[in-house]
């Protein structure tokens, strides 16, 4: 799964080190993320 933030990214490494690692196989090196992603559905 890839990250869709640079905030989940941090998030995963500092609490998740080796999850955060199979992720980033599956993040594309030259996509650009955004810092944090808004929730869907917020009024």
């Amino acid at each position: 799964m890839p990250f869709k933030s640079k905030a989940q990214r941090r998030w995963m490494y500092a609490n998740k080190p080796e999850m955060a690692k199979k992720w980033e196989k599956h993040t594309p090196k030259s996509k650009k993320l955004p810092e944090k992603v808004s929730k869907k559905g917020k009024k």
